[in-house]
């Protein structure tokens, strides 16, 4: 090996094992094992040439030292980070999370875990509180429930005593929803159960139930194992519990499977139990074992270790069966035995390499090893290649194809060393770009894809479907993804993408599988045809894959209790049946809910067409993420208000099959779930059933939007230019944190963002932002504070993403459908503007957001205003001509001289827009009409706005603009507000002027200035 590439290996595994040692830093253990492939077997061709070239040039990562290990090691942790909780109050304030016991269950390849979290209000008042809790990857919560515990304030010392149960209780407990609520009677004053619900309906029912001071909580799944459960009230001088149950897979490691047990940081008391179905598992660190009843048993209770895994050996083709009411359902992880060949080697490859604050520290160094790896093993074959780094931005290493040598391997070591990790992720363009590299021309060659990322995606397209989109237009070839079973993978969105591309996602969980990973996508690959089961119906492979490569890990699961399982696979024209090894079948009450989970997440894939059957599917298995939320209200009068009743689902799961649904609806759609207008068409007809939403758009507005191109519904943002991409430009508090991965403060990065904009640019600012998103996936304030931001940088385009993520989450407030309409106004995507703004105006919204219609009429006048002179294209002429006569008519100003809208970014939050005129006289909601003509529409007082002053006649002065917080959430210790403001001077005229300001109110009465004007 090189000397540079050794010393560069070594360092890297220096920093993962470094990382280990430090505290504090969060991280994941368990991944979605049923969804992703293992490391394949590799060919003889490929293992003959391979040690050959270890004389000289070893794979780096590579075990050393003599024999490998049977068991291999799993990659270790720079810290806990699997049940890290803390309950937010505030923007900045938060209650002590004093203690946690955990139940875990293992029985085969599946594990159910219960979390007991107590938390005190040491305060004088009562809050809403945001338990942030982060689970495993692929964990999947059934139940939550929340209340006051029989303790007020009991001594540090004895609270173990008084409220953790027994070893032997947790034994012998249950873990359904029933048995988890009567375990805890005793010691858990009327705790609330929260129901299994469609998510927007669950996300307006906690809404409007908490604004009207009463006690919900929800808990909604918001990016790659981060779940936000909102509780309130939270009393005042109390203890309060939240109980949690999930179910999440083993991690697979070579032939074993392993289930990593992580107590948090920084939680006073924390316990564990553990039971595993036969024999006793190895431990590490050791722990005494009991056995009985065919079950080992584990005890944790340590102040010192934090992290222990539990190794089942020898396990793949593990069954798990279990009854669901009177049917069977059975789940297998099994692998697929199939005889490796080599397959036509591409001589180029693309590593596209994620440096978004998500990969640091340990995540980035583990892709580090992979492309040091791929490039060293395959040098024979692979001779060429180009490497992209992507976070909000995309920027290649070199813009051309560099030679596969050892010195071009070193050099790229070097640089990678160089990088900083932050910002937030767009995965979508990255592949847009990596399947049509800005500098390649008209190359029309293919290559092989490596992505080395979480596959979260939390900036820019969500869709998955629209995101693959953007790279299998080229026709490149196979993207091959790794499981590193690190924290924050998004397994699901990894899966699709080998799905859609023909690649494949394998498994480096450790050291021993990265000389395997690194020539595991040279094995040709194998057609999945079908799987079949004696005994079985209605089966289903996790990710419904299209291709098998061999030694893949697969998730079956299906109706029945299978005495055998086999794939029907194909190579050309020639197919064969290979029968898959299982060991005897475990009855398991997991079982079901494992059908049910990989069931739910295949239909929710194809969208509004199979929502209907999802969402049955999600409530019936009780499973929460895209589609469903869990939610508790009050009283059954409150779910009644919100049509939420006891749903008869099951009857929908027993007479419709998931499998033969998904057939009959994927040869529906022939493809066009990667449409974009096919997307905002099925998203229009799908806003109207929406809970909270009355919309019912006209036929002339339907059909312009039927009639418009393809090209009208692409939003591609421009590329962000950034300078400064180095770790050493970091300042070193912020360089430790990253580094640590240690929590981001706002206030911090907002002030760095500012800096780096005077610096370098907006560019550069706007992507040390977005590591607020990348820190907090599904935070709709946060969302809209940064978009606002980027609006207020001059990058409206970046801010559109920012802005649907909210509107589909909270499709009941109209302010963001007007946000949508204005960024697409000022990037020139008319069409699509025209879209959204004739949502926003023929929607009938709630009359807490104001005089919403009149405001949002006037930006669309002014939009059509430029439509008529020619300054904006769009398909719909004459659509735009129409409504601009009679929008004008509705808003009727005619002309005026200054026009002043303000909104913000919190709910249940007052601010005032207020204008003191030359005269002296203030306008404000007090003094909604002024002498000199000014007027203020009506005053909103709980959230959002918006506001607007509209001056027919401006007198000559000074106008000074400001914004009162007039009040802020009385629930929350403090609220941010991030307040938008839009000035426009000689509104209508030529000579129209639009200025932007964004200012932030931190704290209740605050007054903050925003603009002066002199006329």
């Amino acid at each position: 090996m090189p000397e540079k590439l050794r010393v560069f290996a070594l360092l890297v595994l220096a920093t993962i094992c470094a990382c280990s040692k430090k505290d504090g830093a969060p991280t994941s253990a368990a991944s979605s094992a049923t969804t992703l492939p293992t490391s394949a077997p590799v060919p003889a061709d490929m293992k003959a040439e391979a040690k050959e070239k270890s004389k000289d040039e070893a794979a780096p990562g590579k075990a050393s030292g003599g024999k490998k290990s049977d068991s291999p090691k799993t990659w270790k942790r720079a810290g806990a980070a699997a049940h890290a909780a803390r309950v937010a109050i505030g923007d900045k304030e938060s209650l002590p999370v004093r203690a946690m016991q955990l139940k875990v269950d293992i029985d085969g390849f599946r594990a159910r875990v219960v979390v007991d979290a107590y938390f005190e209000n040491d305060r004088d008042r009562s809050y809403e509180g945001t338990f942030q809790l982060r689970l495993p990857d692929g964990a999947s919560p059934y139940f939550f429930a929340f209340g006051e515990t029989a303790w007020e304030k009991p001594a540090p010392a004895d609270f173990e005593k008084v409220a953790f149960s027994t070893a032997a209780a947790q034994r012998a407990a249950g873990t359904t929803p029933e048995a988890i609520l009567s375990g805890r009677k005793a010691a858990w004053r009327e705790p609330r159960e929260a129901r299994v619900v469609p998510k927007e309906k669950a996300a307006l029912a906690y809404t409007e139930t908490a604004r009207r001071a009463v006690d919900p909580a929800l808990l909604e799944w918001a990016g790659a194992g981060v779940f936000n459960a909102r509780v309130f009230p939270i009393a005042p001088k109390k203890l309060h519990r939240v109980v949690v149950g999930y179910d999440v897979n083993l991690v697979r490691a070579g032939d074993d499977l392993e289930y990593q047990l992580e107590l948090p940081a920084g939680v006073e008391h924390v316990t564990a139990d553990l039971s595993s179905a036969g024999p006793a598992p190895a431990v590490e660190p050791k722990l005494a074992t009991a056995s009985e009843g065919g079950r080992s048993y584990l005890h944790v209770d340590s102040k010192d270790e934090r992290a222990f895994k539990l190794r089942f050996p020898r396990a793949s083709g593990s069954v798990i069966v279990g009854e669901d009411g009177e049917a069977k359902r059975f789940a297998a992880d099994v692998v697929a035995d199939l005889p490796a060949t080599a397959g036509a080697a591409q001589d180029r490859a693309v590593f596209v390499v994620d440096t978004s604050l998500s990969s640091n520290p340990d995540r980035f160094a583990v892709f580090g090893k992979l492309v040091a790896a791929t490039l060293a093993a395959n040098r024979a074959t692979l001779k060429r290649f180009a490497v992209l780094f992507f976070d909000v931005q995309t920027t290649w290493w070199r813009s051309e194809w560099t030679d596969n040598t050892p010195e071009n391997a070193d050099k790229l070591a070097a640089h990678m060393d160089t990088l900083s990790l932050e910002g937030a992720t767009d995965l979508g363009a990255a592949l847009a770009q990596a399947g049509q590299p800005s500098w390649a021309g008209d190359d029309r060659g293919t290559w092989d894809t490596f992505l080395l990322s979480d596959g979260a995606a939390t900036w820019g397209e969500s869709d998955k479907n629209l995101v693959v989109a953007g790279f299998t237009r080229a026709r490149r070839g196979p993207v091959f993804a790794y499981q590193t079973g690190l924290a924050g993978t998004e397994g699901a969105a990894l899966a699709h993408l080998a799905r859609e591309t023909g690649g494949a996602v394998f498994s480096v969980v450790g050291e021993d599988e990265i000389a395997k990973a690194s020539t595991a996508h040279r094995a040709r690959p194998y057609r999945l045809v079908a799987v079949k089961g004696e005994g079985a119906d209605d089966v289903l492979v996790a990710g419904r894959p299209r291709y098998v490569y061999p030694g893949q890990s697969l998730g079956i699961v299906g109706r029945g209790s299978p005495k055998g399982l086999a794939l029907v696979v194909a190579q050309g024209d020639k197919e064969q049946t290979v029968s898959l090894k299982l060991a005897p079948a475990k009855a398991s009450p997991l079982a079901a809910r494992a059908y049910g989970q990989v069931a739910t997440a295949a239909l929710e894939e194809l969208g509004q067409a199979t929502a209907g059957v999802a969402k049955a599917y999600a409530i019936h298995h009780r499973v929460t993420g895209e589609t469903c939320s869990l939610v508790m209200l009050e009283s059954e009068a409150d779910y009644a208000r919100f049509g939420i009743r006891p749903e008869q689902e099951r009857q929908t799961v027993q007479e419709t099959l998931a499998s033969k649904t998904l057939t009959k609806v994927e040869a529906e759609l022939e493809g066009s779930l990667a449409d974009p207008k096919a997307y905002v068409l099925r998203w229009l007809s799908g806003l109207e059933q929406k809970p909270g939403v009355t919309l019912k758009l006209s036929s002339d507005v339907l059909a312009a939007v039927g009639a418009m191109p393809r090209a009208s519904f692409v939003v591609t943002p421009r590329p962000l230019e950034v300078k400064s991409r180095t770790k050493d430009a970091l300042p070193p508090d912020l360089r430790e944190k990253v580094s640590m991965r240690a929590e981001l403060e706002y206030e911090a990065l907002t002030a760095e963002a500012s800096a780096r904009k005077q610096r370098h640019g907006a560019g550069d600012a706007l992507r040390a932002l977005s590591s607020l998103v990348e820190q907090s996936p599904g935070d709709g304030i946060l969302a809209r504070d940064v978009g606002f931001t980027a609006m207020e940088l001059g990058l409206p385009d970046q801010a559109f993403f920012l802005f649907r993520r909210v509107a589909d989450a909270r499709p009941w407030e109209p302010q963001s459908y007007k946000a949508m309409a204005d960024v697409l106004a000022r990037t020139g995507n008319a069409d699509l503007a025209m879209v959204y703004y004739e949502v926003a105006l023929q929607g009938h919204w709630d009359a807490r957001f104001g005089e919403f219609h009149r405001i949002a009429a006037v930006d669309y006048v002014r939009f059509l205003r430029r439509v008529a002179k020619g300054e904006l294209s769009t398909s719909a002429q004459a659509l735009a001509k129409e409504r601009l006569a009679r929008v004008s008519d509705e808003v009727a100003l005619g002309g005026a001289d200054l026009v002043i809208v303000i909104t913000w970014n919190t709910d249940s939050s007052d601010v005032d827009l207020h204008v003191v005129e030359p005269t002296g006289e203030e306008c404000f909601f007090q003094n909604r009409k002024t002498k000199i003509g000014g007027e203020l529409t009506m005053d909103v007082t709980q959230g959002y706005g918006p506001e607007m002053y509209v001056l027919p006649k401006a007198k000559a002065g000074k106008y000074k603009v400001h914004a009162h917080y007039y009040a802020q959430p009385r629930s929350r210790a403090s609220a941010r507000t991030k307040v938008y403001a839009e000035i426009i001077e000689g509104w209508g005229t030529p000579g129209e002027k639009v200025t932007e300001k964004v200012v932030t109110l931190a704290e209740g009465k605050e007054d903050h200035p925003i603009v002066e004007i002199a006329r």
